[in-house]
C-alpha cells in the first residue's frame, strides 16, 4: 500500500460534465510515496480548518468554481427541486445550454484560468474511474498568449485562407496535438494534447477548422460572405496577408473631442472621445485591436489604424492639467486644483485646448469657441448722465456687452454666438458685473 507523504493540497482538475461540458474543479489531493497524486474529495467539502490552511488563491479557486456547481446553476436557471430533474430538462434544451448556461460558466472559467496562470495553480486531467493522477496527467499551462496570423487568397475559382499560430515567436500547428478541447469559446482557450494555449480576441470557432485542415477553401461565389464574416472580424485584431484582394489602407487624423456634460447633480463633466473621419471611438475601446476595418459605400474594404500615441497624449494632458479620470471616457475637476468650476478650468487652459482638442456641448452637436475674450470700453460723461459703453471682442466678433445681461443675471454660463458656436462666459463676469447690470439701463449701443 502506498503511503501518503503530505497533507492535502489543492489542485484544479479538468473534467467533462455530461450536460454542462468542460469544467475546472478544485480538488483536495494527497501526494503518495511514489510521487503520484490521489484525489481525496472536491474542495467544496473542505473543513473550516482545512480552509484556514489554504492560500488566498486556493480559496479563491473554490469560490469561483462554486458558481458552476450543479446546485448553484439549478438555483439560477431553474425552479426544479432536484438536481437530477434540472439536469434532465437542461439536457433536452441544447440551445439554452449554448446561449445561456455555457456562456455564464465560461465567464467563470476565464476567471479560473487567469488564477491558474497568475498563481501557478496545478492543472490536471482526470481519468474516468480512477482517483490516481500521474505526472503525465498534468497540463502545461502556457503563461503567455499565443499569436495567430492569417493568409487570405482569392483567384478566379477559389477563396481560401490558412492559419499559422505562434508562441513566443515560434510556429506551432493546431492539428498535430490531440485531443483538442475548448475550455472557453471567446476568447479561445484550447487544450492541445496536454498543452494549454490562450488565444486573445478570437473565437474558438475560427480556430477549430484548422485542427483538421491546413487550408479552408470555398468557391468564389461565397467570397463576399467570407470577407464579411471571416476576414473583416479577424483583421481587426490580428495580422493578415492577402493575395487577390484589394485592401485599401487609409491614414486618418486623430481628433480629440471633448463634450461638456451636465449631470443630474448639477455637476459638469468632460467626456473624451477620438474621431477618425466619420468614426468616433471612446478611449480604451481598442483594447487589442490592430486596425479599424470596414466596407465603404462602394463596397470596397478599407482600414486604418488608430493613433495610440496621440490618444495617450490627450489623456495625459487632461490628467496632468488637474482633471480626474472617473471612467474610460469621463473626467471631472480634481479637488486639489485652484479652479472651482469647469468653465474656469477651460478658460485657464484655453490655448492648449484650442490647439489639441475640439470642445463642444449638447452631446457634441454644438461646437465651443475657444477664442480669447476681450473687453473694450468707453464712456460718455455728460453733466446730466453717465453712459458706459462696453463691447465684447471674441475673435472677429464684436458684441455689445448688454447682450450678455440676461445670461449674467440668470447665472447662465453658456452663450450662443451669432455664428452658431457656444462660448463659456468668464467666471469673473458674474461677480464683477452683476450689480452694474441690475442698476444699469440698456441702450442700443451697449
Amino acid at each position: 500500500m502506498k503511503e501518503k507523504t503530505s497533507d492535502g493540497q489543492i489542485i484544479i482538475v479538468l473534467t467533462e460534465h455530461p450536460v454542462l461540458g468542460i469544467l475546472l474543479i478544485p480538488y483536495i489531493a494527497e501526494r503518495l510515496s511514489d510521487n503520484t497524486l490521489q484525489l481525496v474529495e472536491q474542495a467544496f467539502h473542505a473543513s473550516a480548518e482545512a480552509m484556514s490552511r489554504m492560500s488566498e488563491a486556493e480559496r479563491q479557486a473554490i469560490d469561483i468554481a462554486s458558481h458552476y456547481t450543479e446546485k448553484y446553476l439549478m438555483g439560477v436557471y431553474s425552479r426544479e427541486k432536484t438536481v437530477s430533474r434540472f439536469l434532465h430538462k437542461l439536457s433536452e434544451d441544447p440551445e439554452r445550454i449554448k446561449n445561456n448556461v455555457r456562456p455564464f460558466i465560461e465567464k467563470k472559467l476565464q476567471e479560473m484560468l487567469t488564477l491558474i496562470r497568475e498563481k501557478k495553480l496545478a492543472l490536471y486531467q482526470k481519468q474516468g474511474g480512477s482517483k490516481l493522477l500521474y505526472a503525465h496527467h498534468a497540463y502545461h499551462v502556457h503563461p503567455h498568449d499565443a499569436e495567430v496570423r492569417f493568409m487570405f487568397q482569392v483567384d478566379e475559382n477559389t477563396f481560401r485562407y490558412q492559419l499559422q499560430c505562434y508562441y513566443k515567436g515560434e510556429p506551432f500547428s493546431l492539428s498535430e496535438q490531440k485531443p483538442v478541447n475548448v475550455l472557453t469559446s471567446m476568447p479561445a482557450t484550447l487544450s492541445l494534447g496536454m498543452e494549454l494555449y490562450f488565444f486573445p480576441n478570437i473565437e474558438s470557432s475560427r480556430l477549430l477548422p484548422f485542427t483538421k485542415k491546413e487550408v479552408i477553401s470555398v468557391t468564389t461565389s461565397e467570397t463576399e460572405k467570407y470577407i464579411d464574416n471571416i476576414l473583416i472580424p479577424i483583421a481587426r485584431y490580428h495580422e493578415i496577408k492577402t493575395e487577390g484582394l484589394n485592401l485599401i489602407e487609409k491614414k486618418q487624423n486623430c481628433e480629440a473631442m471633448l463634450i461638456i456634460e451636465n449631470t443630474i447633480y448639477n455637476k459638469q463633466l468632460l467626456q473624451l472621445s477620438f474621431r477618425y473621419g466619420d468614426q468616433t471611438f471612446t478611449p480604451d475601446s481598442n483594447t487589442g485591436m490592430k486596425r479599424i476595418i470596414y466596407r465603404n459605400e462602394s463596397g470596397e474594404i478599407c482600414c486604418f489604424r488608430r493613433n495610440a500615441n496621440a490618444e495617450k497624449r490627450a489623456i495625459h494632458f487632461l490628467t496632468n492639467a488637474g482633471l480626474q479620470r472617473i471612467s474610460d471616457s469621463h473626467f471631472q475637476l480634481s479637488p486639489d486644483i485652484p479652479e472651482r468650476t469647469l468653465s474656469e478650468w477651460i478658460s485657464n487652459h484655453r490655448k492648449i485646448l484650442q490647439q489639441s482638442f475640439i470642445l463642444s456641448g449638447n452631446m457634441g452637436s454644438t461646437p465651443y469657441c475657444l477664442d480669447e475674450i476681450r473687453i473694450e470700453q468707453s464712456c460718455d460723461d455728460n453733466p446730466d448722465w453717465f453712459e458706459l459703453h462696453i463691447t465684447v471682442v471674441i475673435g472677429g466678433l464684436r458684441i455689445p456687452f448688454t447682450r450678455f445681461r440676461k445670461h449674467i443675471l440668470e447665472e447662465k454660463r453658456e452663450f450662443l454666438l451669432p455664428d452658431g458656436r457656444m462660448i463659456l462666459l468668464p467666471e469673473e463676469w458674474f461677480s464683477k458685473y452683476t450689480n452694474m447690470l441690475e442698476m444699469g439701463v440698456q441702450t442700443e449701443k451697449g
